[in-house]
């Protein structure tokens, strides 16, 4: 007697479409917000440019435009880095900045706590102000940080902005009002 084949496939092909209903309904947890801010607190390492350096502000509760520093209406955030000093690259048009970790925190409008590690990134700035290195502006410098997510939904993230420290006292020219960060914050749990 022969064995019968469709019998034999049936139990494993509804084994799979099982297996792959189950993938589709698994829940992952995404969210995306504008974020804008200023340094509160820097620190430099003696005899270096490397240190660390505080931001916080608030969020938007937008995604989009994603441009300036308006004050936000939502939540509220924090984050500290840790990063080396300047590099200036072979075209000596852009210094770059290694940011190593840190910490943040971001407490959403609806009081939703995320918060995580700082895995790494890096801060590109013009060599001055005549020169653009993305969409953030002349003489303002791009921002780029990975994030783990350590909350009840684990995952990872990205904080994907600007940074403008070119804004001088008028009165004190070699200050530099607290400079400004802006840009999207988007967590990805699955």
């Amino acid at each position: 007697m022969k064995p019968d084949l469709n019998a034999m496939v049936r139990p494993v092909a509804s084994t799979i479409l099982v297996l792959g209903l189950a993938a589709c309904a698994h829940t992952e947890y995404h969210t995306q917000a504008c974020v804008s801010g200023v340094d509160v607190y820097e620190v430099t390492a003696d005899g270096s440019d490397a240190g660390a350096v505080t931001f916080s502000g608030t969020d938007s509760r937008l995604v989009e435009p994603c441009q300036g520093a308006s004050a936000g209406q939502g939540g509220f955030w924090i984050v500290s880095l840790d990063r080396t000093g300047p590099v200036r690259s072979s075209q000596d048009a852009t210094v770059e900045t290694t940011v190593l970790g840190g910490e943040w925190q971001w407490w959403q409008a609806d009081g939703t706590l995320q918060s995580g590690s700082v895995t790494g990134g890096r801060v590109i700035w013009p060599t001055d102000s005549r020169h653009d290195v993305g969409s953030c502006g002349y003489g303002v410098a791009q921002i780029s940080v990975a994030l783990s997510v350590s909350q009840e939904h684990p995952g990872s993230g990205t904080f994907e902005g600007c940074l403008d420290g070119t804004h001088l006292d008028p009165t004190l020219p070699w200050v530099v009002f607290p400079p400004k960060i802006w840009g999207r914050l988007t967590t990805s749990s699955p």
